[in-house]
């Protein structure tokens, strides 16, 4: 169960740096620059992203029991 609990920690870990990463970019300048849809789609994924990730989070803390 550790190792399960410990590929969960660190894919959520890395979720989490690419869903702040692609965050940031959404609220860049840079962001206004791509195709309307394409930038549409990217906010789809970033809510996606999110929502994996808080499922991780919960995961997370019933394998340990919190």
């Amino acid at each position: 169960m550790d190792d399960f609990l410990n590929r969960l920690i660190l894919e959520q870990e890395e979720l989490e740096t690419k869903l702040n990463k692609l965050n940031a970019f959404n609220d860049s300048k840079k962001a206004n620059d791509i195709d309307p849809i394409q930038k549409n789609l990217l906010i789809i994924q970033a809510g996606a992203m999110y929502t994996y990730n808080e499922c991780l989070k919960y995961r997370i803390n019933l394998l340990k029991g919190v």
